[in-house]
């Protein structure tokens, strides 16, 4: 549950004191974020009353919120701290996606499996997808790459580059 306070974080940016308790009733990506979390850490574990939790949990909470909200983070997704969601809607993340440290998402994206290969992104720390983004297929995105608007990246991108267009291509390379 490490990695759910690194998404606080995120949320809490440098809001203080009782601004920080506001969070909760502003962004639904933290419950997004918690629910994947937790029903993470339970699909990790062996024992068998850990799997029949994320049965549980995953018929009574995961199902229903995906319904309402659209967020729909797979719980075998393996997503590192700083998960980022500012407004939930139509956000879809694959099973089998890989995603590093302070990743934000926004609405209406998809980091998705290519059906013909069933392999979903590998994606480095620090990405921006911006909306209407799409990582779909067999694709490792580096470190610091910001995905633009309406996007579609199917191919590999070195880290530091912005991405835009469809197919997406290298816009331009980011100064760190």
């Amino acid at each position: 549950m490490n990695e759910f306070f690194e998404d606080l974080k995120k949320y809490y940016g440098p809001r203080q004191g009782v601004g920080k308790f506001f969070v909760f009733f502003y962004y639904q990506g933290i419950y997004a974020s918690l629910i994947y979390r937790l029903l993470n850490w339970l699909y990790t574990k062996e024992q068998v009353i850990f799997k029949f939790l994320y049965k549980l949990l995953f018929l009574g909470i995961y199902v229903p919120f995906k319904s309402i909200t659209g967020v729909e983070i797979h719980p075998e997704a393996q997503i590192k701290g700083g998960l980022f969601i500012p407004h939930c809607t139509t956000i879809i993340i694959s099973k089998s996606a890989v995603i590093g440290r302070d990743f934000t998402i926004h609405q209406c994206c998809t980091v998705g499996v290519n059906y013909t290969s069933g392999k979903a992104p590998v994606i480095g720390e620090g990405v921006f997808m911006s909306c209407n983004a799409s990582i779909i297929g067999d694709v490792k995105i580096g470190d610091n790459v910001i995905v633009l608007p309406n996007s579609c990246v199917v191919k590999n991108s070195p880290e530091s580059y912005v991405l835009g267009g469809v197919p997406a291509k290298a816009i331009k390379k980011l100064n760190n």
